[in-house]
């Protein structure tokens, strides 16, 4: 058995793909962004710490039996795997699921018992009758009982319906056969009970030797999600929320938009819708300079930074002018709009004066170092920040990135020259976990030399905008106790 296995509870998403079956759902339930949350609860739970098993509580779907129940659960599916792959899955399938067996077969999952770590997990597929009542089979209660014999490991089971405490309600909420369920989980030695469907949630509860836990709707603000830790017959839980607590100084300073070359699925207007969801107090919009002023296939081969002619001069490339008349609209007390900018082979940064003076941050960047054959790659990504610091720019993006990315170790004492430089230029520091893994000990060397950081979420993705959550956990880490808005960068016009 291993010493501790963690497992990420995903509950009760009650997804829609489309409006299909959203007749009579609460608003407060966020049915179209259910697969977003899910992308978002994985993603954060691997930046803080990750997890060696997902449970999906039930009501994954919102209406199981709708013309589009069949696409929102391919849609959840290849969520899950890409995200999370090889990751194991615990299913339980609930009430608004529709046909249990079809839930199952979608990610190749049935009820009955597994071994992951030294622990034994049994999920129930219970039965619903017309009017949500629940109740658990005498096949699947003796079926517990010979599992328990087979083993001493400890014994966590799963199911889509609360057990304990009783929930008093006009609805069914609880199992209609649950005081006979809590007899068969003390007898069989079940350490931890975990259920979904009732919103509001439960904390854990100890009855008879046997710790029961609800969670909390995935689907409603703050959008929680809980992540147990099991340790011998030991388990302690804690529920994070994807969406903050709003403070003034909670502000995303590079996000992307519909015009990157890079980008996914972002568009303008829904990063700032997102990053309003999730509890910023604003958002900067930045796209890179050079996607604006070349072609796509010029920036992959870096051919901006080797043929300054290409950026300098307007081609039928040039896409600056239409994203600055796209975004103009959109700048206001909670959007500002930046770039991010480079440096060329000889030595300028890559940005049109009257774009500079336009723009409201501006963002440097070291995507490819200028290296010319005589020194190393160190010397050179030391030489190309240099560059772009003594020119004036708002932030370092994803400082350290570069080595990150294409799987080289960071260079011995070149982050604390890079937080030197940062400090005797006055550039903020970016807290950037997008195809990233930040150095705590650089932004402690940051935060020592008076080097303010700055927070990115760099979206490329919609599951991305506004997602800080994981930023925010590091960046307390480090503050040590600290008031964390002293600690933060700010935008100008935002301060």
């Amino acid at each position: 058995m291993t010493s501790c296995f963690r497992l990420l509870v995903l509950s009760d998403a009650h997804y829609a793909p489309t409006d299909a079956g959203l007749a009579g759902t609460p608003a407060e339930r966020r049915c179209r962004l259910g697969r977003e949350l899910l992308h978002r609860a994985i993603d954060d739970a691997k930046r803080r710490g990750g997890f060696d098993a997902i449970a999906l509580m039930g009501d994954m779907l919102n209406d199981g039996d709708a013309a589009d129940a069949e696409s929102g659960l391919a849609d959840i599916r290849n969520t899950i795997h890409p995200a999370a792959p090889e990751t194991p899955l615990l299913v339980v399938p609930g009430n608004h699921d529709g046909d249990p067996d079809r839930f199952l077969a979608a990610f190749q999952h049935g009820p009955g018992m597994v071994e992951l770590g030294g622990y034994r997990f049994v999920t129930f597929a219970d039965s619903f009758d017309q009017r949500d009542n629940c109740t658990r089979s005498a096949v699947a209660r003796r079926s517990l009982m010979k599992w328990a014999a087979q083993s001493d490991a400890p014994l966590v089971v799963l199911q889509h319906n609360p057990v304990y405490p009783n929930i008093v309600s006009d609805y069914p909420y609880m199992l209609t056969n649950r005081i006979g369920v809590m007899t068969d989980y003390t007898q069989a030695g079940v350490f931890l009970s975990i259920s979904g469907h009732y919103h509001a949630g439960q904390p854990p509860v100890v009855h008879n030797g046997v710790k029961y836990f609800t969670a909390q709707s995935l689907a409603t603000a703050p959008f929680p999600y809980p992540i147990i830790t099991i340790s011998g017959r030991n388990a302690s839980i804690e529920t994070r929320h994807l969406q903050l607590d709003p403070e003034p100084w909670l502000v995303d300073c590079h996000a992307h938009t519909e015009f990157a070359y890079c980008g996914r699925d972002v568009t303008a207007d829904s990063v700032i819708s997102r990053s309003r969801t999730f509890g910023l107090a604003g958002v900067v919009l930045v796209e890179h300079s050079p996607q604006l002023y070349c072609s796509a296939d010029d920036f992959w081969h870096a051919r901006h930074i080797r043929r300054p002619e290409l950026w300098r001069e307007r081609t039928e490339h040039y896409r600056m002018g239409q994203f600055r008349r796209a975004m103009l609209p959109l700048r206001d007390d909670y959007v500002r709009i930046g770039l991010e900018v480079e440096v060329d082979t000889d030595g300028r940064l890559i940005i049109h004066d009257e774009d500079r003076e336009w723009a409201d941050l501006l963002v440097g960047a070291v995507h490819w170092p200028h290296q010319d054959g005589s020194d190393s790659e160190a010397a050179a990504f030391l030489r190309t920040t240099d560059a772009i610091l003594s020119q004036g720019v708002d932030i370092l993006a994803h400082p350290l990135r570069f080595f990150r990315r294409f799987n080289q170790p960071v260079p011995d004492g070149i982050g604390t020259q890079v937080a030197d430089m940062l400090a005797a230029t006055g550039t903020a520091a970016e807290i950037n976990l997008h195809t990233n893994d930040p150095d705590p000990q650089f932004l402690a060397d940051c935060i020592g030399r008076g080097v303010k950081l700055s927070l990115a979420s760099d979206c490329h993705s919609i599951h991305e905008a506004g997602a800080l959550t994981a930023h925010l956990a590091l960046l307390r880490q480090l503050a040590g106790g600290r008031d964390l808005g002293e600690s933060l960068f700010q935008p100008p016009q935002m301060a």
